[in-house]
This record gives C-alpha cells, structure tokens and sequence, in this order.
C-alpha cells in the first residue's frame, strides 16, 4: 500500500500535511505523539474520511480493523460477539483457540459489559485476527492489558503478520520494538 502527499484539515487546523509512505506484509508500526493525526489518517486509509490531497494506491480490499474504542456487542457473550461480526466465517473452533491464545476463557460466558477493560479489548483484538482479511489495522490495541496479556496479543499479531499487513498505530516506542515492526515515524 502506498501514500503520497496525504493531506487533511478541518477548517483552519491541519492535521496531516504531506504524509507518504510505504507499506508491505508484516508489522509496520506507525508512531507519533497523541493528538498527531494517526486516528484520522488510519479513517481515510479505511475510507471513512477522504484526504483534501494526495493519492493512495495498492490499496488492501479488505480491512479487518481495532478501533481505539471496543464497538463489541455488549448484551452478548464473546462467541456471540464472534459469531455476529464475523458472519459466515464464523468457525467455533478457531474462535474457541484465538480467545484461548488470548487468555480469554471461552466458556466463562456472561455478557461482554461484564468483562474487564483488557478482557474487553482483547476480544477486539480476537475478533480483527479472525476477520478474513487482507490487511488488520491496530488503534493503540493494547491499551488495558497487563504485561502477561500484552504478551500474548503481541504473539497472536505476530502470527497473523505473517501472511497479511499489520498496521499498529501507537505513540509506544516498546510496542514497535516487541512486535519487530518496520516504524514510520509522522
């Protein structure tokens, strides 16, 4: 995936100017201090907000995507939280091993507004590295987790870095380093 010369402003204030770069299979790490601009810049690579200027080419079809905030269904258990957002390729056994590689029980039930905000964010994570998809987009995703469980998401991305790009957005220079990711800095 390539940008070049992105721009962004909302009315007087700019938030991007002139952003390009580069993106390949595996981990890249885009970093910069909060309120930079990386949460916008992640919407218009989704196409949820378009840039002023500037052209994005070899674009990933599909996106499966960590947003900073949860957005999971909290009336509903984690499978039911899985089984909804992936839709026909939902499979019971995979989901059941992502949850488990993510420390997350399967079968503890109880609706997700129950859970803690790491167990929260951890199934975000479950459901984006389930999500059949060419590219998977991290929004700060390991906001809310203790060192035992960062590990653990960290494991979990690096195995699905192998085949798809990962883009981790994150103003944490430690998250780069444990995920090995190429780092471009805005």
């Amino acid at each position: 995936m390539k940008l070049e010369h992105i721009c962004k402003s909302y009315g007087e204030k700019t938030v991007l100017s002139e952003i390009s770069f580069e993106i390949g299979q595996g981990v890249t790490c885009l970093m910069a201090p909060s309120g930079s601009g990386k949460t916008t810049l992640l919407r218009i690579l989704l196409g949820l907000e378009q840039a002023d200027s500037g052209t994005l080419t070899d674009m990933p079809r599909r996106w499966a995507v960590v947003f900073q905030e949860d957005r999971l269904l909290e009336q509903l258990d984690a499978m039911g939280n899985l089984r909804f957002a992936l839709g026909e390729s939902f499979e019971p056994t995979a989901a059941k091993k992502m949850l488990e590689s993510l420390g997350l029980e399967p079968t503890e039930g109880g609706a997700v507004r129950t859970y803690s905000g790491g167990m929260k964010r951890r199934l975000a994570l479950a459901r984006a590295l389930l999500k059949p998809a060419d590219a998977i987009a991290l929004d700060e995703p390991f906001t809310g987790l203790d060192e035992e469980n960062r590990a653990k998401a960290i494991a979990c991305i690096q195995k699905a870095a192998e085949n798809r790009t990962v883009l981790l957005i994150t103003h944490e220079p430690q998250d780069a380093a444990a995920l090995d990711a190429a780092v471009i800095h805005m």
